[in-house]
């Protein structure tokens, strides 16, 4: 019980969102989508004031600049902030 405990609080938001990407949609989401699903299925452990202004810092500097090449995030271009992964990107008309 503790090692899942420690897992939960050691999530990234990285990882987090990675994980909602993955497992919990069929189409690209927001960050606030993103965020009710990380909340609701207790994906990561919260102690700040602002968990959705943490989540849209990660994932806006994950596809900008230099970390684009190695992001696993992708933001459709002409859509306010829909985010998806890049191996899912492929499915989604631009």
């Amino acid at each position: 019980m503790k090692d899942k405990q420690k897992r939960k609080k050691e999530r990234t938001w990285a990882e987090a969102a990675r994980m909602v990407l993955e497992n919990f949609s069929d189409a690209p989401m927001t960050p606030k989508q993103i965020l009710h699903v990380i909340q609701t299925k207790g994906l990561k452990e919260m102690s700040g004031t602002a968990p959705l202004a943490c989540l849209v810092t990660m994932l806006h500097s994950q596809v900008r600049g230099d970390r684009v090449k190695n992001s696993i995030f992708f933001k459709l271009p002409g859509r306010m902030s829909l985010f998806t992964l890049k191996v899912l990107n492929q499915q989604f008309p631009k």
